[in-house]
């Protein structure tokens, strides 16, 4: 245990001693003597004492003039100063105080008010000293806690300048609520020309949410680089961040694709608001709803990476925002909501964006803002082109032609993805790794074709409202589980001859064929999404036997 030391400033040797012989007495404490102001400062250097008993009157250096140096010298470090007078006016009272004294006692002193007073300084000295550790301890801590934070930042900033930020494809606007964003919004081009994105919200907000940015942009550039599939990257964003991330820690987020000429979008949707689509004129032309959960949650085995394709015209622009914008709220708690967004957007045809934020903040007041805050509009238009980047290591010329057969049965249409599958045989091959995208997007739109218009007969199914979708869907469900004898063959053909590459992909089926095509309509008379989305993709669309056989080519 410390042995506490006190400090006696005294210039009468008489009175010294009796204050050590109380002070030994009371407990034991080690005791230090001066005979005046000047000593007592340089014993105070010398000694550190734990607590001071200082008379006033002195010859040289006095108590009041002492004290003050020794409450300079001392600084943040609590040093407690007992004035022991004979003095009672009340203005030497107050000098004694004003010069930095802590209390007094009055001579001849009572020996059981000294020990109470000495005890109860010790308190404040032992508190002030725990107090002092404790505040080094959260300098320390925030010192490290502001380097790791510049370390992060510089992660941070240095991967978001990767995003391609074209002022004539996207505007957006993003604040975060502290010093980091847990909203991530990335755009990168990919080497074929197309657009992508990735748009989402990390749980949390600040550094905790903002760390889930790093592994999500060094995936999502590196696998654009590499001309990846928008359900493809959504995969191994959702593998990545289930290993990586904490149990409660997952990633709402809308990932899309929009092709070179401004005409294709692909969609991924986990856990975020509904999307806008607008024409150009402010019409809402259709809500993209999420319709999965967001990355990170399932394990890969449950991933589902389906994604949804819609057609666009030039000019059309999509309106993505985290749940902080719609979440806004006024002082009564009233929240900006997802139909006020709408009509802002809607009812504007430029600087929607600016418009927005404007109707956002002025509706909030001074309510402070509590959720990050993310806003983009995505212009559907023709992309600029870029230099052509070459196939590392791999010449074309060199590829061998060959023919791939798939027959599928009624069971095979109602257990299996066949899409995925045979898009990724064929993604396998080097040729196609950069197009594995479109060929997927092409697979699947001729594909649901034959299945649903021919197989099933849904072509005259009217899907414009959220129950007639539903109603779609429930009868799909009803006829393919009835389903029986059905049977759809892809033929797939590749060759490089005259100069250029192609895929010729032929799919027949034994159904009542795509009604209202007679065989070998031109492209003009193709109507549809899904054969809009092939006729612009292809260079060759032709359907033969009565609807029930399409012949598609795609030059490379």
């Amino acid at each position: 245990m410390k042995v506490v030391k006190i400090l006696v400033v005294d210039d009468l040797p008489t009175n010294r001693k009796l204050l050590r012989q109380i002070l030994l007495k009371i407990s034991g404490f080690t005791v230090i003597e001066a005979k005046d102001g000047r000593e007592a400062i340089s014993l105070f250097n010398s000694e550190n004492p734990d607590l001071i008993l200082m008379d006033i009157n002195m010859p040289g250096m006095g108590g009041h003039e002492s004290t003050s140096e020794i409450k300079k010298i001392s600084g943040d470090t609590y040093i407690p100063i007992i004035f022991v007078t004979a003095l009672s006016a009340e203005s030497a009272l107050s000098d004694s105080l004003s010069s930095g004294g802590d209390d007094f006692v009055s001579k001849p002193f009572d020996a059981d008010v000294l020990k109470s007073k000495i005890n109860a300084h010790l308190r404040i000295r032992e508190l002030n000293n725990q107090l002092s550790l404790k505040n080094d301890e959260l300098k320390r801590m925030n010192n490290n806690l502001v380097r790791e934070q510049e370390l992060i930042e510089h992660f941070f900033n240095s991967t978001l300048k990767q995003s391609f930020l074209d002022k004539s494809l996207i505007d957006f606007h993003m604040s975060s609520m502290s010093t980091f964003n847990g909203d991530v919004f990335l755009v990168a081009r990919s080497p074929k020309g197309g657009l992508y994105v990735v748009m989402g919200d990390f749980t949390g907000h600040g550094l905790t949410a903002a760390m889930g940015t790093i592994p999500v942009a060094m995936i999502f550039f590196k696998m654009v680089a590499a001309n990846s599939a928008i359900k493809d990257i959504a995969r191994e964003l959702n593998d990545q961040l289930y290993t990586l991330m904490p149990v409660s820690m997952f990633f709402a987020a809308t990932l899309l694709e929009l092709n070179a000429q401004g005409s294709i979008l692909t969609t991924w949707m986990g856990g975020m608001p509904e999307c806008y689509l607008v024409g150009e004129n402010g019409v809402l032309k259709d809500t993209i709803q999420s319709k999965h959960m967001p990355l990170g949650i399932l394990r890969d085995s449950s991933f589902d990476s389906a994604t949804e394709i819609h057609n666009v015209i030039n000019n059309d622009k999509l309106y993505l925002y985290s749940d902080g914008v719609i979440e806004a709220s006024r002082p009564d708690g009233e929240m900006f909501g997802s139909e006020r967004l709408k009509h802002v957007i809607t009812s504007s045809n430029n600087n929607r964006i600016e418009k927005v934020i404007r109707e956002v903040n002025e509706f909030c007041g001074t309510t402070e803002q509590s959720d990050d805050i993310t806003l983009v509009e995505l212009s559907c238009v023709e992309i600029p082109r870029i230099d052509e980047v070459e196939d590392a290591g791999w010449d074309n010329k060199h590829t061998l032609p060959w023919v791939i057969s798939i027959s599928l049965s009624s069971d095979d249409m109602r257990n299996t993805d066949p899409v995925s599958e045979l898009s990724e045989i064929i993604g396998s091959f080097p040729v196609f790794q950069k197009h594995k995208g479109i060929i997927e997007v092409l697979l699947y739109e001729i594909y649901f074709n034959a299945l649903d218009y021919s197989i099933l007969g849904l072509g005259d199914f009217e899907k414009n409202t959220e129950e007639e979708f539903e109603a779609y869907y429930a009868l799909r469900e009803k006829k393919l589980k009835d389903l029986a004898d059905a049977s759809i063959k892809f033929d797939l053909t590749y060759s490089s001859t005259l100069g250029y590459e192609q895929v010729v992909i032929c799919i027949k089926d034994n159904g009542c064929g795509y009604q209202g095509h007679e065989v070998d309509m031109s492209n003009s008379s193709l109507h549809g999404r899904g054969l809009d989305i092939v006729n612009s993709i292809c260079d060759k669309v032709v359907f033969s036997d009565k609807g029930r056989m399409l012949e598609v080519t795609y030059k490379i």
